[in-house]
């Protein structure tokens, strides 16, 4: 499973992300759990995201 990294406008990087779900007024970040299970681990609005990348 790829794993990506989202910048935040403010410079924040949340990393080890799995899956980016758009919502919307915003994106939700999921990881995958050592159970195999997706977590979400942040919604972040549009206008607070700069990027997601691979890492």
């Amino acid at each position: 499973m790829v794993s990506m990294i989202a910048r935040l406008e403010d410079g924040t990087e949340i990393d080890d992300v799995n899956e980016v779900h758009e919502g919307s007024n915003g994106v939700h970040l999921k990881r995958k759990l050592d159970g195999g299970t997706m977590e979400r681990v942040a919604y972040v609005p549009f206008t607070n995201l700069a990027a997601v990348f691979p890492d």
